[in-house]
C-alpha cells in the first residue's frame, strides 16, 4: 500500500510528468516522489520515492511483445528529474531496475524505444546540448550517443508506424526530421523544415523557440501535429508540408490524439477540456483545394482558475481512449470521459468507438450528442499543510454504531491535517486516501487537536497587513460527522495563539499565546474556566497527563467530576504543574528541575503515565520517571533543534517520536535507546509529526504526509491491493466472467447500498458482458459471438495486438456487419479506401507551397486519378521553370506506345541503378509497370514503402504483399500476423500464435475451420 498522501505539485512537475499505461495505472510525479493509481478503483496504490530532486518526466514501458522471449506483464516506469537522473523501477515492487544519466545534462524529452518484436528494454532520450542518446535500461549502457549541433533542439516524438522516424522541435519555427534512428548511431543530420514563417509569428510572440508541442498522430501515417502560439498545424513529415492550419482558443496545455479514430483530446490553458474529429472537405467550385479540418465536437466549461487550481499535465487512457485525467497544480486529478446518454459513465466500460463511428467514406462521426463529464476525481492535500494528529482510536472502544467504522473499508484510522487555507483534511492512514475535507475556519490552521473521536479543535490567525503585532484568533471545534464548526471564543484583538491542548478525558482546553498569560476552558460547556495572571510566564510547551487524573460521580447530582493534570514550560526551563477539579483550576507550582535558564532552552515536552519527557534546542533529550524519582539523559549534539515529542498511545507502551527538522527518531524511554531513524531527503523538512501505534506520520514542507512504517521507503503493493489487470490468470478470470450465466447483482437492484471496488468493477464487467456481444446479423454462416466476446476481453485487459487482430478476423468475415477497420490498421485496409486516404493527404499537399516536389510528384503519380492531375497544375506554376515544365509535359503526354514504355522501362533502370531510386519508381509507375517498382523497392530493403505503393497504385498487389509478409518473419511478428489475417492466411495465422497465445490460436481456428467466410466479403 501507498504511505504517503501527496499534495500540490512542485513547480518543475510538468506535462511531461504523467502517463497512463494500457493496464489502467496513472504514475505521476509529485516533487521527487512517484505515484501511482489505479484508475478502476479510484485508488493511489503505490509511491515510489527514489530521485533526490524533482520528477519532470514519466513513460510507462510498452507492453512486451506475445512473441518475445521474455515476455512479462510487469509494468515498468521511467521517470527523470530536474537533476538528470533516469531511474526505471517496476511498479509493484517499487525496485529500482536501474539508474543512469549523461554527465552535465537535463534531460528534456524521452520515450520507450520498443525494437521489433525483441526488445522493450531501449529508452530514448534528449539531453540538454542537442544530445540524443539511446539507453538499454537493462544494463545502464549508451547503446549510442550522437549530436546534433547545427540547431537547437527541445522535444522530439517517435512516428508510431515506424520508430526510425523521429522529429525535434527547434527554434524559430522549424523541426528536425531524422529517418534513421535505430540501434545504430545516426549518420546523418536529418533534414530541416520551416512549419510556418517567422514572419507570421514574430509580431505576436518575443520568443524565439515558437513549437511548444509537438507529437505524431497515432490514427494516420505521416502526421505529425503542432501547436505554434494558437494555432495547430497537421504536417507532414515525408512531403515537408503543412496540411492545415487550424486555430485554437487558448495555448493547449497537453494534447492526446486518439489512434482508432482521427480524434483529439486537448486541455487547454483557459481550464476547458476539448474533444475534436478531424474532417476532410473536398474541392468545389467555391473552394477549389481539398483541405483536413478539426472540428469542435464538445468541451468542459472554461474556468480561469487561480495559480493552484492551475491545469499541469493531462492524459489520455491508451486502451479506451475516451477518458482524460487532467493533472492540476494543487495535486488533484480529474477524470473526463465522452458521453452520448448511451453508455454508462463507467470506467473501461466504453471505448472509442462506442462515441464515433468510422464508415466507408472514411469519415468519423459522433454516435449521438456528444458532452464530457466528469467521472471522478482524487484529491490531494491542500498547499501548505502546517499540523496533523492522530485520531484517538482507543477511545472507539466506547463508541456503539461509529460510523466511520462500518463502512465498507472497514475501521479507519483517521489523521486530521490542517493547511493554510482553513481546511482540515481526514487522512486514511492505511490506506493513504483522503476520507473526508473540512473548511473549519477562515485563517491558516496553525494549531489542531482532537477534542473526542468526532471534535476537532482548532486554532489559527490570518497575519496582520499592518506592523501591528495583534491578531484576531480563531479557535473553532467541528463535529466531523456533520461537519458543524462552532466558534468557541469571540474575535478580539490580541496576541496570536501559539499552543492548543486537549486534555485525557476531552474535558479542558488549554491556550497558550505569543505574549499572553494562560486560558483554560471548559470544552464540553464552551466556556472559559480561567484566565492566568498577567505574572504568569509565556508558555514554550505543555502536555497533560493520561494517568494522573480521575472520575468521580456526585450523587447530589449525577454528575462526573473530572480530575485531569496539566505542566507547563517556559521561556525560561521552568516546569509548572496545575491541577483541575471540576469546574476549578488550582494556581500553579513550580516543579524543581535540574535544569537552569542558564542551561540550552528547552522546547518542547511530552508526558505519558509517569513519564516526562523533555528536549532542547540542541537535540538533547531528558525522561524523567516520577514514580521511581529517576531521569535518563541522551546528549546527541549530532541532532537539530527537537520541535516536538510525542508517546506512543498504546497502553503500557512508552515509546517515544522526536521530530527534528531533518530527521524523525523512535526511542525506547525505558533503556534510553533509539530504535528507529528516518531521515528526510535534501530537498525536504519536517513539520509535524504523530504516531499511528508505534509508526510515525510525519508532515513535510513538499505538503505530503508520511505514513512511516518501516525505514524502507519503497514497499511493494500487497496481493490484496494489486490490480486485477496485473493479477495472476486476471484474463481468465475475466474472460470467465464473461463466459459465466450468472452475475451478481447490478448497481440498479444494488439501490441504496455503498458500492466497494468490486462493486462498481462488476458494473463495468456487466456491461461489456451485456452489450459488446452484438447479436449475429442474419444469413451469416459463421458464428462470431465467441470472437467478440474475446476482442472484449482482450480490450478490457488493455492488450491491443489480440484486439486488433480479432478487429481484423472478425472484418474479413462479416464488413457489412462493423464499422470500417480503424485508422490505426489503414495498412489492412481494402485497398480502394487505402487509396482514397491517400489520394486525400497528397491533393491536400499539392496546394502547399513549402511540399517537397520532387517527393510529392511521385506519390501523386503512384495514386493516379486527381491527385495527378493537381500535382500537374502545381508542376506548370513551379519556380523550377525547366525542371518541371519538362514533368508536367511528361505526365500529360502518352506513354500507350510500347516502344515509348520500353524505352521509359529502360531510363527507369538506369536511374535506380544509379541510385536515382524515386525518379526509377516515379517512370515505371507512370507506364503501368508498378509491380516491378515495388519489386526494386524490396530489393532495397524499402519493404514499407513497397507494400504502400503497391496498395496505393496496384489493382493486385497480393505478390508484393506476399514478400512484405516474409520479410516479417524476422522483423515484427506481430504486424506479420496481422497482415496474414488480413490476406485471410488462416493456417499462417493459428501457426504463428499458437506459441504466443494458444487461446486465441484455438478461437481462430475453431472459427476459421468449422465454416468459411462469406463469398461478398471484399478480397484486399
Amino acid at each position: 500500500m501507498p504511505h504517503t498522501v501527496p499534495g500540490c505539485l512542485h513547480p518543475s512537475n510538468g506535462r511531461n510528468a504523467i502517463d497512463w499505461n494500457d493496464g489502467g495505472l496513472i504514475a505521476y510525479g509529485s516533487h521527487n516522489v512517484l505515484h501511482v493509481v489505479d484508475v478502476l478503483r479510484y485508488k493511489r496504490i503505490q509511491c515510489i520515492e527514489l530521485h533526490q530532486s524533482a520528477i519532470n518526466i514519466v513513460r510507462w514501458a510498452p507492453a512486451r511483445s506475445s512473441f518475445s522471449e521474455f515476455s512479462t506483464c510487469q509494468p515498468i516506469i521511467a521517470s527523470s528529474s530536474i537533476s538528470g537522473h533516469i531511474i526505471v523501477s517496476n511498479a509493484t515492487t517499487a525496485a529500482q531496475i536501474n539508474q543512469f544519466s549523461h554527465p552535465n545534462t537535463s534531460v528534456l524529452q524521452m520515450f520507450w524505444y520498443p525494437w521489433k518484436d525483441i526488445s522493450r528494454d531501449f529508452l530514448l532520450v534528449l539531453h540538454s546540448s542537442n544530445t540524443l542518446v539511446l539507453w538499454n535500461t537493462a544494463t545502464g549502457e549508451k547503446v549510442w550517443c550522437h549530436i546534433y549541433s547545427h540547431v537547437p533542439l527541445f522535444d522530439f516524438t517517435i512516428d508510431p508506424f515506424s520508430i526510425r522516424n523521429v522529429i525535434f522541435s527547434s527554434s524559430g519555427n522549424k523541426v528536425l526530421v531524422c529517418s534513421d534512428i535505430t540501434l545504430s548511431e545516426p549518420v546523418s543530420s536529418g533534414h530541416l523544415f520551416q512549419v510556418v514563417s517567422e514572419d507570421v509569428t514574430s509580431s505576436s510572440s518575443p520568443s524565439n523557440t515558437n513549437i511548444y508541442l509537438i507529437t505524431y498522430h497515432k490514427a494516420y501515417r505521416n502526421t505529425v501535429l503542432i501547436a505554434i502560439n494558437s494555432s495547430l498545424y497537421l504536417v507532414n513529415p515525408e512531403l515537408m508540408c503543412c496540411l492545415s492550419r487550424i486555430p485554437i482558443e487558448s495555448n493547449i496545455v497537453s494534447w492526446m490524439p486518439c489512434s482508432r479514430r482521427d480524434a483529439l483530446f486537448a486541455v487547454h490553458s483557459n481550464g476547458a477540456t476539448t474533444f475534436r474529429i478531424t474532417k476532410f472537405e473536398p474541392a468545389e467550385e467555391k473552394k477549389p483545394n481539398a483541405s483536413f479540418s478539426m472540428d469542435k465536437v464538445c468541451q468542459t466549461e472554461c474556468v480561469r482558475p487561480m495559480s493552484a487550481q492551475k491545469i499541469v499535465a493531462a492524459a489520455l487512457c491508451p486502451t479506451t481512449q475516451s477518458t482524460v485525467c487532467v493533472l492540476y497544480q494543487n495535486g488533484k486529478l480529474a477524470f473526463w470521459q465522452l458521453s452520448n446518454g448511451r453508455v454508462p459513465l463507467l470506467y473501461r466500460a466504453c471505448f472509442i468507438e462506442d462515441f464515433l463511428e468510422f464508415n466507408e467514406n472514411l469519415d468519423a462521426k459522433a454516435i449521438g450528442d456528444l458532452s464530457l463529464h466528469q467521472l471522478n476525481q482524487m484529491g490531494s492535500l491542500s498547499s501548505g499543510v502546517t499540523c496533523v494528529r492522530m485520531r484517538p482510536i482507543d477511545e472507539l472502544t466506547k463508541v456503539e454504531n461509529d460510523p466511520f467504522a462500518n463502512t465498507a473499508l472497514g475501521t479507519l484510522h483517521l489523521a486530521a491535517v490542517g493547511t493554510n487555507s482553513g481546511v482540515v483534511h481526514l487522512v486514511d492512514v492505511f490506506t493513504s486516501q483522503i476520507y473526508r475535507d473540512f473548511s473549519v475556519q477562515p485563517s491558516i490552521v496553525k494549531c489542531l487537536e482532537w477534542g473526542g473521536v468526532y471534535s476537532l479543535v482548532t486554532a489559527g490567525y490570518n497575519l496582520s497587513l499592518s506592523a501591528s503585532q495583534v491578531v484576531r484568533n480563531d479557535v473553532f471545534i467541528t463535529d466531523i460527522r456533520t461537519g458543524l464548526a462552532r466558534r468557541i471564543r469571540p474575535e478580539a484583538d490580541e496576541s496570536p495563539i501559539t499552543l492548543i491542548r486537549v486534555s485525557y478525558y476531552h474535558c479542558y482546553l488549554a491556550l497558550a499565546f505569543q505574549r499572553e498569560p494562560l486560558e483554560i476552558w471548559d470544552l464540553k460547556g464552551l466556556r472559559m474556566l480561567r484566565k492566568m495572571s498577567r505574572n504568569c510566564p509565556l508558555i514554550i510547551d505543555m502536555a497533560w497527563s493520561n494517568k494522573h487524573h480521575g472520575i468521580k460521580t456526585t450523587e447530589s447530582t449525577l454528575q462526573s467530576v473530572y480530575r485531569e493534570n496539566l505542566v507547563l514550560l517556559d521561556s525560561e526551563n521552568r516546569i509548572y504543574h496545575i491541577t483541575l477539579r471540576g469546574l476549578h483550576v488550582r494556581d500553579g507550582k513550580m516543579v524543581n528541575t535540574q535544569w537552569k535558564s542558564s542551561s540550552a532552552q528547552i522546547c518542547a515536552m511530552t508526558w505519558k503515565d509517569d513519564m516526562l519527557a523533555v528536549g532542547d534546542v540542541e537535540g538533547n533529550l531528558v525522561v524523567w520517571d516520577l514514580g521511581r524519582k529517576q531521569s535518563r539523559q541522551v546528549r546527541d549534539v549530532s541532532h537539530s533543534r527537537v520541535l516536538r515529542m510525542t508517546f506512543s498511545r498504546l497502553a503500557g507502551d512508552h515509546t517515544m517520536a522526536v521530530l527534528h527538522s531533518k530527521e524523525v527518531t523512535l526511542w525506547d524511554t525505558e533503556a534510553m535507546t533509539r530504535i528507529q531513524s528516518i531521515r528526510m531527503d535534501a530537498s525536504k523538512l519536517c513539520l509535524d509529526l504523530d504516531l499511528c501505534g508505534l509508526s510515525p506520520l510525519v508532515l513535510t514542507n513538499d505538503n505530503s504526509l508520511r505514513f512511516v512504517v518501516s525505514n524502507a521507503k519503497n514497499q511493494p503493493i500487497s496481493d490484496k491491493e494489486m490490480p486485477l489487470i496485473y493479477q495472476e490468470d486476471s484474463i481468465s478470470t475475466v474472460r470467465k466472467r464473461f463466459e459465466s450465466s450468472g452475475s451478481r447483482k447490478s448497481s440498479v437492484e444494488r439501490n441504496g447500498v455503498e458500492k466497494t471496488d468490486e462493486d462498481t468493477l462488476e458494473d463495468v464487467l456487466s456491461w461489456l458482458e451485456t452489450n459488446n456481444a452484438a447479436p449475429i446479423i442474419e444469413n451469416l454462416e459463421v458464428d462470431l459471438t465467441k470472437l467478440r466476446i474475446e476482442r472484449t476481453v482482450r480490450r478490457f485487459m488493455g492488450d491491443h495486438f489480440s484486439a486488433d487482430l480479432l478487429s481484423i478476423v472478425i472484418d474479413r468475415f462479416a464488413p457489412s456487419e462493423t464499422n470500417h477497420l480503424p485508422s490505426n490498421l489503414q495498412m489492412f485496409w481494402e485497398n480502394s479506401a487505402f487509396k482514397e486516404r491517400e489520394s486525400r493527404v497528397i491533393s491536400i499537399a499539392c496546394a502547399a507551397e513549402e511540399a517537397m516536389e520532387r517527393r510529392l510528384v511521385e506519390q501523386a503519380v503512384v495514386v493516379g486519378g486527381a491527385a495527378k492531375e493537381r500535382v500537374t497544375d502545381r508542376l506548370i506554376v513551379s519556380p523550377d521553370l525547366r525542371y518541371a515544365s519538362i514533368k508536367a509535359a511528361l505526365l500529360v503526354s502518352c506513354q500507350e506506345n510500347e516502344k515509348a514504355k520500353s524505352l521509359i522501362k529502360l531510363i527507369a533502370t538506369n536511374l535506380i541503378a544509379s541510385d536515382l531510386i524515386e525518379d526509377g519508381v516515379e517512370l515505371l509507375f507512370l507506364v503501368g509497370a508498378g509491380a516491378d517498382a515495388c519489386k526494386y523497392l524490396q530489393s532495397q530493403k524499402q519493404w514499407t514503402k513497397s507494400i504502400v505503393y503497391a496498395k496505393m497504385g496496384l489493382d493486385d498487389p497480393s505478390e508484393v504483399e506476399s514478400k512484405w509478409i516474409g520479410h516479417l518473419v524476422d522483423e515484427a511478428k506481430q504486424t506479420r500476423v496481422l497482415a496474414d489475417a488480413s490476406r485471410r492466411n488462416w493456417p499462417d495465422v493459428v501457426e504463428a500464435m499458437s506459441s504466443a497465445d494458444s487461446v486465441l490460436a484455438r478461437l481462430i481456428l475453431r472459427t476459421t475451420t468449422t465454416t468459411p467466410p462469406i463469398s461478398s466479403c471484399p478480397t484486399p
